[in-house]
């Protein structure tokens, strides 16, 4: 790419980046990000300094704002931590939002038909099996796709179009069979029961999936990714391992990428769905299926497991940022931009988190030209 007296050349990089480069690379492009939206926001007439110094100053440094971020926290990590297992397989599973929005369903059934007059203690574990299930079955045909299908990116295509479906049947749900009689014209299901209320601490929309989210991201640490920090991997973290780099490799000694492509769409997709149900059945602003539900949370947990670099800790601070962030947004709403600004300012920063990997496999250079 010719600029002036200058060329502009991407090159594959020839060596793998240590720590501190990739983390260097990931700043950068955080820092390109936030830079193009001071632009914008200098065209609204608004100092961007202030408005970022608002926006994190109220997501972290404010009571209010600080439960939120973690509120937005909880479904961010289950769905991020989840993509990392077949991401570093090498499977790009781009649908959680379908997922996320399937394991919804799923325990919302269990909710409206069986949760009058059972114990909680029974309904809420059958709501989270239910929605992992229900999030697993609906991200495994991305495995079969991806092992069995000629063409390359199709485990991106049947990713993605598998959230218009789980979408239009949350839609037809909410309208149809389980419209709420006394919802006053509202498309929404009826009210959950008490005992298929998922507990919440008190004043706040901070409820116990969180918890199962840090267990997930455990596990995952120990089972799966821990060989990165010197430690033994498990059998299975070692076949993710190599045939992510190399799956003709890994297949010439033994090793199954069916299986593997399996294993860990099902992990990837039944976090989602317990996302899903996390944030139906324990967000208070819900408590039934509700045609908002989808606020493409699915789709931001893509940046949040790439800018984490796939690693279960740097995912847990990737999580709280992009939380941060979207917490923080009702701070632009407040400064008076419009609502539109606030997507464009969510929609550049998963965008220059995404370019992250180009840089991570391709250098710059600049060149004179002669």
């Amino acid at each position: 790419m010719k600029l002036g007296k200058f060329e502009v050349v991407f090159k594959k990089r020839s060596k793998t980046l240590n720590f501190k480069e990739k983390l260097q690379i990931r700043i950068l492009s955080l820092l390109m990000g936030f830079g193009v939206l001071a632009l914008i926001f200098l065209a609204y007439g608004q100092n961007p300094l202030l408005l970022y110094f608002n926006i994190f100053s109220y997501a972290f440094f404010t009571v209010f704002g600080l439960l939120a971020t973690l509120s937005r926290f909880i479904p961010l990590l289950l769905i991020a931590i989840g993509l990392a297992v077949p991401f570093r397989a090498k499977i790009d599973n781009i649908g959680a939002e379908g997922q996320f929005l399937m394991g919804a369903i799923a325990a919302s059934g269990v909710a409206i038909f069986y949760g009058e007059g059972t114990s909680p203690w029974i309904t809420i574990p059958i709501m989270f099996l239910a929605g992992f299930i229900a999030g697993a079955v609906w991200a495994l045909p991305i495995a079969i796709f991806r092992v069995k299908s000629k063409f390359k990116g199709s485990d991106v295509v049947i990713s993605f179009l598998l959230f218009f479906p789980a979408k239009f049947l949350i839609d037809y749900l909410i309208t149809g069979p389980w419209r709420d009689p006394e919802g006053y014209g509202f498309p929404q299901s009826p009210l959950f029961p008490e005992p298929a209320q998922i507990f919440s601490f008190p004043g706040t929309r901070i409820h116990i999936t969180i918890f199962l989210g840090l267990v997930a991201t455990f596990l995952i640490y120990y089972f799966l990714t821990r060989a990165r920090d010197g430690i033994p991997e498990t059998k299975l973290g070692y076949e993710i391992n190599v045939l992510g780099e190399n799956p003709e490799a890994g297949e010439a000694v033994g090793m199954s990428f069916l299986k593997v492509a399996i294993i860990t769409v099902l992990i990837s997709g039944g976090l989602a769905g317990i996302a899903g149900v996390g944030e139906v059945a324990g967000n208070p602003n819900f408590y039934r299926l509700r045609p908002e539900l989808s606020r493409f949370l699915g789709f931001t947990g893509i940046a949040v497991a790439w800018l984490g670099g796939l690693s279960p800790l740097g995912i847990i601070l990737s999580a709280l940022f992009f939380a941060g962030l979207l917490a923080g947004g009702v701070r632009i709403q407040a400064s008076g931009l419009p609502v539109s600004v606030v997507d464009l300012f969510n929609g550049a920063i998963l965008f220059f988190v995404l370019l992250t990997e180009f840089f991570l496999r391709n250098k710059v250079e600049w060149r004179t030209v002669t």
